[in-house]
């Protein structure tokens, strides 16, 4: 398998933490059998609502998802939708299957039955927070996703989560889960671990079959300039990831230094006009937007 990212020399993680992850396959399934088998369908030109329907709904929970999805104040078109079928039309084949990933990634993180729990909410937590502020930063600033942005931003620090239960005993001398970040954080994982969650993610990633630019998103949001496949979706998940930390670590918005936000500067070279400016304008407000979008999900 090639995979056209920046990686580190070695082909595959350590070979004592793939086999501690796959000692639990039964429970790391990131993409149940039907998801699977809707993600390759609705690959295909000719597919249509009605036979993606037929997939989905044998996952009862993931229709529901549909459903709800096609109802919320986002897409709501007016008439209340009460079938799959209708909101596979209303949501469109892309942004259904944004929700096929972020359904199923969510479903796994909370049913990993990790001896730590703390660990799980706080890294959940997080996922959330960054997938929202990619949503906000995403309409604030007119880079032109749509839906993208919140699964990017939901799965980039699963590795985070792979490596506490793959060592759960190293965990907390490799990643504190204090969200206070340095140059020293990716190398500290990997001098407890070996390797660092930015590529034990975006191996398990690959291995389950997720698209190679959210893959990418997981292996480079540490190092977005290195992004070669979506480099542009890479640097708005860097960012909004550096202003999740942020909020993580202190719950407030206030002491936020908008000049270490070196990603949205970054985002210049993709003809976001006076990004700096636009970010100066919007942070703080949308920050206290996130928060209160975190507060009301929890």
């Amino acid at each position: 398998r090639t995979m056209h990212l920046v990686i580190p020399s070695q082909d595959a993680p350590p070979e004592h933490l793939r086999e501690s992850l796959m000692a639990r396959a039964d429970d790391l399934a990131m993409l149940p059998s039907v998801a699977m088998e809707a993600l390759q369908l609705v690959k295909r030109p000719d597919c249509t609502a009605q036979e993606f329907a037929a997939v989905v709904e044998r996952d009862v929970k993931l229709a529901t998802d549909f459903i709800a999805l096609a109802n919320c104040v986002v897409f709501g078109g007016g008439a209340v939708v009460t079938n799959l079928k209708q909101a596979i039309v209303r949501l469109g084949f892309r942004q259904c299957q944004n929700l096929i990933l972020t359904s199923s990634a969510a479903s796994l993180m909370r049913s990993m039955p990790l001896a730590q729990e703390w660990a799980r909410e706080v890294l959940w937590k997080h996922s959330f927070t960054t997938a929202t502020t990619c949503s906000h930063l995403n309409r604030a600033l007119n880079l032109g996703f749509s839906g993208d942005e919140f699964t990017a931003g939901l799965l980039h620090d699963f590795g985070r989560l792979l490596l506490a239960l793959a060592a759960p005993e190293l965990q907390p001398e490799a990643d504190p889960l204090d969200f206070i970040e340095s140059a020293d954080t990716i190398g500290r994982e990997r001098e407890v671990l070996g390797t660092d969650h930015c590529f034990f993610g975006a191996w398990f990633a690959t291995e389950s079959g997720i698209p190679p630019a959210l893959v990418e998103v997981i292996r480079c949001h540490h190092e977005p300039l290195h992004a070669q496949i979506a480099p542009k979706l890479t640097l708005l998940v860097a960012a909004a990831d550096h202003m999740a930390n942020h909020l993580q670590a202190y719950e407030e918005p206030e002491g936020y230094e908008l000049a270490e936000n070196t990603a949205i500067q970054q985002l210049a070279k993709y003809e976001v006009e006076n990004v700096g400016q636009s970010f100066s304008d919007i942070a703080f407000t949308l920050m206290e937007e996130v928060l209160k979008d975190v507060e009301s999900y929890e």
